[in-house]
């Protein structure tokens, strides 16, 4: 069985891999499952197209980007190319991998479905200048989230405390990134979680941890250390959260059509109410800090990080190739979360999409 990796090249930042360190420990797991594994770093979507055209139909992709360089700077998401040609992906879709990204869509999607989100508020770089009245006639007050619809991993995330900072950081924004909109969600003032799921054919794994932070989640704090930086990863007790987590999460996968692996992130407000305000669609997979890794580790306290992060990627793997009606090597239906023993984890079912 053949695994193809597909880097982008200067699209690393926002992969499951963000070195070329990080994934040779991952490739290193795969190999030991017994896979051949292929990496390839493709510079433009010519190249990407050279690429896919001398992969078999059984070849499993994973894809280490959300875009791929094309000519006139067009917008060309690397999943959309690779299900062009009807190849079986690792993760999810470019439909999905969209809607997580751009949150003003992914917020949308979610209220639709009936699920808890903090009251948010859309700006475009045309309507800055009417910055004062819109933030008026939302109803929001201070203080408040501002950051930009179409970034991940916390980048340009800024909390704000009265309407002069309000503008000066949205106008900021609004020029650093400008594809994408300004997204002012209200401050939710209880503990930030991040509830992790992975799916084995029917099955699902709610994996529930949250934050203790100095204050937000922004980028410096999600780079800092473990434990001595201002964050720290503490396991969900409460079982009222618990329990909203369970109802919620299928209806989460369900309405943005995850598959394979996902973080979701979110704040619990005054009245024990779970809010949802950001899903990760390629959440970092660098062992062992990337907070989905610590999230495993967290979960499964019974095994060794090695031990965790080989379970975590062959469960991926795992899913992957039900998904494809592709065979699963002996050491991926051995080794693998639904194998492994815990009190912490939460079960339920997963989302069947037929």
């Amino acid at each position: 069985m053949r695994v193809q990796i597909i880097n982008s090249q200067g699209h690393w930042v926002n992969g499951w891999f963000l070195d070329t360190n990080v994934l040779q420990v991952m490739v290193d797991v795969l190999r030991q499952a017994g896979f051949d594994v292929a990496i390839d770093e493709v510079a433009s979507l010519h190249q990407l197209e050279q690429l896919l055209t001398t992969l078999s139909t059984d070849t499993l992709i994973w894809s280490n980007a959300y875009y791929v360089n094309a000519p006139k700077n067009q917008v060309i998401w690397l999943n959309d190319v690779i299900e062009q040609n009807s190849l079986p992906l690792i993760g999810s879709g470019a439909t999905t991998l969209r809607h997580v990204l751009n949150k003003d869509e992914c917020q949308t999607i979610l209220a639709r479905e009936n699920v808890p989100i903090p009251d948010y508020l859309v700006v475009k770089a045309n309507q800055a200048k009417h910055l004062p009245e819109m933030i008026e006639a939302s109803g929001l007050s201070f203080p408040m989230i501002l950051k930009p619809t179409s970034e991940s991993s916390s980048i340009g995330v800024v909390k704000v405390y009265d309407l002069n900072q309000a503008i000066e950081q949205a106008h900021q924004i609004l020029k650093q990134f400008p594809w994408g909109h300004l997204i002012i969600e209200e401050f939710v003032p209880g503990d930030e979680f991040t509830c992790g799921v992975v799916q084995l054919g029917d099955e699902m794994i709610l994996l529930p941890t949250y934050y203790e932070l100095d204050d937000i989640l922004d980028r410096q704090t999600r780079l800092n250390a473990w434990d001595n930086g201002g964050k720290e990863q503490l396991i969900i007790q409460d079982e009222q959260i618990r329990a909203q987590l369970k109802l919620h999460m299928p209806s989460v996968v369900e309405a943005l059509n995850i598959q394979d692996i996902s973080r979701v992130d979110g704040r619990v407000d005054s009245e024990g109410t779970i809010r949802f305000f950001d899903i990760n669609g390629l959440p970092g997979l660098a062992f062992p800090r990337s907070i989905s890794v610590k999230q495993c580790c967290t979960c499964f306290p019974d095994y060794t990080p090695e031990e965790v992060y080989k379970a975590l990627i062959y469960t991926i793997l795992h899913n992957a190739l039900l998904r494809y009606h592709l065979p699963v090597p002996r050491l991926l239906q051995e080794h693998n979360f639904f194998v492994l023993k815990s009190d912490i984890v939460i079960k339920g079912e997963a989302v069947n999409y037929e």
